[in-house]
C-alpha cells in the first residue's frame, strides 16, 4: 500500500470515529496531494525505453577509455550556455546529470581526482585492477527499478554478472568458536538458512519475524522521499504535531536503534550477529544505527547480488556519453574552491583551482554531490548562508581501511570463490567494534580486527581472464579511527614518514593474516600489496574524515526531521544537493539521489516515469521471449 492509500484509509477511519479529527487531517492530505499533483509529469521524459540500444561490447584499449574517463579540466573545454554543473562525478551527481542531459540540459560535471566515478572508479597497478567501492549491488537484472534506470543512463551498454547464489558467508568468532553462516539468494533460501544454523524453536520464531519486519521496512522505506520533496515547513508540520505517526510506522523502526531492535528480537547473540553482520556496508554499529536501514540493506540483497561486466569503472564509462550527447562534459582534476554566490545570494557558478588559478565557470544553478559537510563547509563562504541547525545534527562516519592485494594464479588454480566473506571475531558486533576503535594508535594491527570484509572481485567479473590472465585479486575492507592517521592530515601522498607507513602496514598485515586463515591457499600468493587508509580516501575522493559512506548512518541522520532537511533543495537559491548524503550510503543510494534531485530540477514525478518504463520494458521483454 503506498503512502497515498495509507493516507485515505485513515483518513476513512478517522471520519467514521471523530469528525473534527478528520477534517483537521483533510487539510493535511490535501496539502500534501497538491504537493504531488505540482510534480506530475512536465516537459520532456528521460525515460524512454527506445533509448536502450544493443551493446557495443566491452572496450579494452585503455587510451580509449582514459578519453572518456579522464579528459582533464581546460576553461577551453567547458561547453558555452550551461544549464547546470554538479560537483562531483560519484554515482549521484553522474545519475543526476544524465537524467537532466536526457530531459534536454547541458551540464557540466566537475571532479577533483584524475578519473571520473567517485566509488565507482578503479585503479590499475603493476598489471592488476582494483574497484575501490563496487564489491556487489543488488537488484540489477530482471528488469527491475534499478535496472530499468541503469540502463536508461547507459543506454544498455552496462551488462551485470550474478554473483552465486550464496552473497555472503558470516564467519562468527575465533577458533573453535567460529560458526559460519550462510546468506544465500532468494528470501526464502536465506531464510531456511538461518533457520538450518538456529533450530531452537525460540530462534525459529525470532527469524520469521525479522523476515516480516524486512517486508515491513522494505514497504515503508519510499515514504522518506516525500518528506524530502514536500516544502519543509509541511514535512515539519506533519511530523512535529505526530500526525505523520497516525498514518505510518516510517517513524518507530527509523528512531529504533538496531541494537535495541536486535535485543527485542531475540537474546541469542550469534543470531544477531548473522542478520547484523553487514552493518560494516554502511559503517555505524548497532548501537547507533536505525534498525530501518540495516533491515532495507538486507532486503536489496534478496534477489541475489550483481557485479559490473568489465569492473566498477564500467559504470562512469558508460554513463558519460549520455551526458556528453546533450552538450555536456565531465572534466576531471578539477577541484571545485568555491560555489559562487551573487549579492542576492543565489548560487550563480563555482570557481576551480588549476594550475595556480581559479577559473570561475557560470551556470544557472549548481548541483553539489560533494557531501553535504563538504559542500556547506568547504565551498560556501559566506557563513550566513549555511544551514548550521542542520550541521550540528550530523557528522561523518567511520573512516575506512581498504586493502589491496595482487595475486598470482587463477581464480582456478587458487581455487577462489565470488562469494563475499564477513569475518566478525567478536560476536557481540558493538563491543569488537568499540574495543577496535578505541585502540591506541600504536596497537593498532597488533591483534585481531574484528569485522573484515572479504572479497575477490575477479572471481566476479567474466572478463577477468581474458584482460588479465594468470592473475586473481583480493580485496579487505575495515573500518577504523580517524585520530589515528590526523596528525599526517597534510603531509603529500606517499611521502608522509616512516610512522605513518608503519602504522598502516601493521593494520593491513593483521587484515592480511586473518583473510589467509580463511584462504591458506592465497597465502603464498602475493605479488602486490598496497593498502588506502582514511587519509587515501580524502585524497581522492574528498572525504572530510576519510569515510566512504558520507553521513553517520547514525539514529540522529534518520530522524525523519533530520532526514526531511537532507534534500535536493537548499536554503540557496539555484544550489541542489545530491549523492548519498540525501538518501544513504552505496550505489543504490546514490543512484536514486541523483533521481530524486533531478526530479526537483525538472519539477517532473520522475519515479512515475521510471515505473511506467519498467513496466514498458517486462511487456517488450516478454513480447521478444514469446516470439522466440
Amino acid at each position: 500500500m503506498g503512502l497515498v492509500d495509507s493516507l485515505i484509509t485513515k483518513l476513512t477511519s478517522c471520519v467514521l470515529t471523530c469528525p473534527l479529527t478528520s477534517l483537521f487531517i483533510a487539510v493535511v492530505l490535501g496539502l500534501v496531494l497538491y504537493i504531488m499533483q505540482k510534480l506530475k509529469p512536465k516537459g520532456r521524459n528521460p525515460f524512454n525505453v527506445n533509448s536502450v540500444r544493443p551493446k557495443e561490447g566491452l572496450e579494452n584499449d585503455l587510451k580509449k577509455r582514459d578519453a572518456v574517463l579522464k579528459q582533464g579540466f581546460t576553461s577551453k573545454k567547458v561547453p558555452e550556455d550551461l544549464d547546470a554543473i554538479v560537483v562531483g562525478s560519484g554515482i549521484g551527481g553522474l545519475s543526476c546529470a544524465a537524467l537532466l542531459a536526457k530531459a534536454g540540459r547541458k551540464v557540466l560535471v566537475l571532479e577533483q581526482h584524475d578519473q571520473a566515478g567517485g566509488c565507482c572508479h578503479t585503479f590499475i597497478e603493476k598489471g592488476f585492477e582494483f574497484d575501490v567501492g563496487i564489491h556487489y549491488i543488488g537488484e540489477c537484472a530482471n528488469n527491475t527499478l534499478t535496472h530499468t534506470f541503469v540502463n536508461q543512463i547507459t543506454e544498455g551498454q552496462l551488462e551485470w554478472a550474478p554473483v552465486g547464489d550464496v552473497i555472503d558467508k558470516v564467519e562468527l568468532g575465533t577458533g573453535k568458536d567460529r560458526t559460519t553462516h550462510l546468506v544465500t539468494k532468494g528470501k526464502d533460501n536465506f531464510k531456511a538458512e538461518l533457520k538450518k544454523s538456529f533450530p531452537a524453536p525460540e530462534d525459529q520464531k525470532s527469524i520469521d519475524q525479522f523476515f516480516i519486519d524486512m517486508g515491513r521496512v522494505r514497504r515503508l522505506y519510499p515514504q522518506t522521499f516525500i518528506f524530502k520533496i514536500i516544502p519543509l515547513w509541511l514535512s515539519r508540520f506533519l511530523l512535529n504535531t505526530g500526525i505523520f505517526n497516525l498514518f505510518s510506522d516510517l517513524p518507530y523502526f527509523s528512531n529504533l536503534s538496531l541494537a535495541d531492535y536486535l535485543d527485542s528480537l531475540t537474546k541469542n547473540k550469534r543470531l544477531q550477529g548473522a542478520v547484523a553482520y553487514s552493518y560494516g556496508d554502511y559503517g555505524t554499529q548497532p548501537r547507533e544505527s536505525s534498525a530501518m536501514m540495516q533491515l532495507m540493506l538486507l532486503a536489496h540483497y534478496m534477489h541475489g547480488g550483481y557485479y559490473p561486466v568489465g569492473g566498477a569503472s564500467e559504470i562512469a564509462y558508460n554513463i558519460i556519453p549520455v551526458i556528453e550527447k546533450a552538450g555536456g562534459k565531465v572534466l576531471v582534476r578539477a577541484p571545485v574552491t568555491e560555489i559562487v554566490l551573487d549579492s542576492s545570494g543565489k548560487a550563480i557558478g563555482v570557481k576551480v583551482k588549476k594550475g595556480g588559478e581559479e577559473h570561475f565557470i557560470s551556470a544557472p544553478m549548481v548541483i553539489s554531490g560533494a557531501g553535504v559537510i563538504n559542500t556547506f563547509e568547504h565551498m560556501i563562504k559566506d557563513q550566513k548562508s549555511r544551514p548550521e541547525s542542520l550541521l550540528k545534527k550530523v557528522n561523518s562516519g567511520h573512516g575506512a581501511v581498504s586493502i589491496f592485494a595482487g595475486l598470482d594464479g587463477t581464480n582456478e588454480e587458487l581455487k577462489l570463490e565470488n562469494t563475499n566473506t564477513w569475518a566478525m571475531a567478536e560476536p557481540d558486533l558493538d563491543k569488537g567494534l568499540d574495543d577496535f576503535l578505541n585502540t591506541p594508535a600504536e596497537k593498532v594491527g597488533t591483534e585481531d580486527i574484528p569485522l573484515l570484509f572479504i572479497s575477490f572481485p575477479s572471481t566476479k567479473d567474466p572478463t577477468w581472464d581474458q584482460r588479465f590472465p594468470g592473475k586473481s585479486n583480493c580485496t579487505i575492507v575495515t573500518l577504523g579511527n580517524w585520530k589515528w592517521f590526523e596528525e599526517w592530515e597534510e603531509g603529500r601522498v606517499g611521502k608522509r614518514g616512516q610512522d605513518y607507513d608503519e602504522l598502516k602496514t601493521r593494520l593491513a598485515e593483521r587484515a592480511w593474516e586473518q583473510a589467509c586463515r580463511f584462504y591458506p591457499q592465497i597465502k603464498d600468493k602475493r605479488v602486490y600489496f598496497d593498502v588506502g587508509t582514511p587519509l587515501t580516501n580524502k585524497y581522492y575522493i574528498g572525504s572530510p574524515r576519510g569515510e566512504i559512506y558520507g553521513l553517520d548512518h547514525n539514529l540522529n541522520r534518520f530522524n525523519l526531521s533530520t532526514s526531511a532537511e537532507l534534500r535536493p533543495t537548499t536554503s540557496i537559491d539555484g544550489l541542489y544537493l545530491t549523492g548519498q548524503d540525501i538518501s544513504t550510503c552505496g550505489f543504490a543510494g546514490g543512484l536514486y539521489a541523483g533521481l530524486l534531485t533531478a526530479a526537483v530540477i525538472l519539477n517532473r514525478n520522475l519515479m512515475s516515469d521510471l515505473v511506467n518504463c519498467t513496466k514498458a520494458t517486462r511487456k517488450l521483454a516478454a513480447q521478444r521471449q514469446k516470439k522466440n
